[in-house]
């Protein structure tokens, strides 16, 4: 354990390794959402995780009501997915919107706030439609992103998500413009050898290790990434709805949630002492006082090697 003035001014901790997401069983099953700025416009980008296909939507504000106007008209093309993961904006934390996902029926999770990678799907699509946004022609560009074959599946957008391919201004044979859907098992397979892949690229480039495991009740010291040092104390409450997402409790008593990364054990943990416990302390050593602070000696065990079939990190 360093000394409290050391932790406080310890550099940022590493990446952890990359957790792959793992592919849905069908189109439109799991979207992820978020809003992207270019040339003074706001856009809303819509991307489903099994086919990659992408929608950008011109928001006139950035309301709940006009986002979830918009992902209404969304909605009533492709229908609703199970599954909706935005980040903390308050377009998507506001209680609007969690009567909207009440009243559509689907699950609304969200990833932890001040780090993106725990959203790297929609992080994606925000960087795809921001290339798309700055061609000539918008509309082409975006038919043409949904109409050419996908690295990770070998496969187009709108093959994935309708069974079939879509004409554009290229020569193409009528036969080839059936419905047709792929091969579910190989396009599962391909998307699962990318990800690793990249998976395995990602943790050598950055030095990427497992972090020690928190438990309840322990004190740590809190940093994102664009503060200088170490400097909010909290004490672990429980796990977050998300991998590598904690719960904490500050000395004011706010209750934040944090990714693991921000995250770390402080030099000196305090017991908490139950009533009865403060009571026969004071008794049998009446000149100490049971506030005073006791260095306790933790062991830390390290996590079980992640598998990078699980569910992607926020």
């Amino acid at each position: 354990m360093s000394c409290e003035s050391c932790c406080e001014t310890r550099r940022t901790q590493q990446r952890e390794p990359l957790i792959p997401t793992p592919l849905p069983e069908r189109p439109w099953k799991r979207v992820a959402m978020d809003l992207c700025e270019h040339n003074q416009h706001t856009y809303l980008v819509l991307s489903d995780y099994y086919s990659r296909f992408l929608e950008i939507l011109d928001l006139p504000s950035t309301t709940s009501s006009k986002v979830i106007q918009k992902i209404k008209g969304v909605f009533a093309r492709y229908g609703i997915p199970d599954e909706v993961v935005s980040d903390n904006g308050p377009q998507f934390s506001s209680a609007e919107f969690k009567d909207f996902a009440k009243q559509f029926d689907f699950k609304h999770c969200t990833s932890s706030p001040h780090h993106p990678q725990g959203n790297g799907h929609a992080e994606r699509a925000v960087q795809t439609a921001k290339k798309i946004l700055k061609q000539d022609d918008p509309l082409m560009a975006l038919m043409c992103y949904r109409s050419t074959p996908c690295s990770s599946t070998g496969y187009s957008t709108a093959e994935l998500l309708m069974g079939r391919k879509i004409r554009t201004t290229l020569p193409v044979l009528e036969k080839t413009l059936l419905p047709k859907w792929p091969n579910r098992a190989v396009v599962k397979n391909k998307d699962s050898k990318e990800k690793i892949k990249h998976a395995y690229y990602f943790n050598r480039r950055h030095g990427a290790r497992a972090l020690p495991v928190l438990q309840p009740g322990d004190a740590v010291l809190s940093k994102l990434d664009h503060e200088k040092s170490w400097s909010l104390p909290a004490t672990v409450q429980r796990d977050g709805s998300t991998p590598r997402s904690i719960i904490i409790t500050t000395s004011q008593g706010t209750e934040l949630r944090r990714n693991r990364r921000h995250l770390q054990p402080a030099p000196f943990q305090r017991p908490t002492l139950s009533t009865s416990e403060d009571n026969r302390a004071a008794q049998s050593h009446p000149s100490v006082s049971v506030t005073d602070t006791v260095p306790v000696n933790q062991s830390v065990t390290s996590p079980a090697t992640l598998a990078p079939s699980q569910t992607v990190t926020r």
